[in-house]
């Protein structure tokens, strides 16, 4: 296959094949800037003597390069969506250092954080009193003094 141009599922020739390994070819792209990218062989067929990819040339641009004739093949399978990446959560139930604190009597660094912004009661927190916060002669607290003369409000 070395030498073969392939051309991309969107009729755009992608560039020539250059080597083959690892269950990838390499193909040589662009005319003045020469970038190589590795397809899978699952994307290749040959159809009426064309090496024909099943993405197209923008997927294949956006494929990590092959430096050095050097290239990470699970970097290009997930890149093309042949491996799958699975996040496990963590253990609810593994020891750790907040659990760890909780039972010996130390409270994690979330519930500290929380009481240090108080809660019901603290002053920080609440309006100051005899404001009305419907009352429309008072933005956040802070009395206007321009109040236009159109409003309508029905408080004094």
């Amino acid at each position: 296959m070395q030498g073969q141009d392939v051309v991309g599922s969107d009729d755009h020739k992608l560039g020539t094949v250059v080597d083959e390994r690892d269950g990838c070819t390499v193909v040589e792209m662009g005319h003045v800037f020469k970038s190589r990218h590795a397809i899978p062989d699952d994307f290749l067929h040959e159809f009426d003597g064309v090496l024909r990819a099943t993405v197209s040339r923008e997927i294949v641009e956006d494929s990590p390069k092959v430096e050095d004739d050097g290239f990470d093949v699970n970097a290009v399978k997930l890149h093309y969506g042949l491996l799958e990446v699975h996040v496990v959560d963590p253990d609810p139930d593994e020891r750790d250092a907040e659990t760890e604190g909780v039972q010996h009597g130390v409270d994690p660094a979330p519930s500290e954080r929380v009481a240090t912004l108080g809660g019901a009661g603290d002053p920080a927190l609440e309006p100051p009193e005899g404001l009305d916060p419907a009352d429309s002669s008072t933005f956040g607290g802070i009395p206007r003094t321009n109040v236009s003369r159109n409003d309508r409000s029905t408080k004094p």
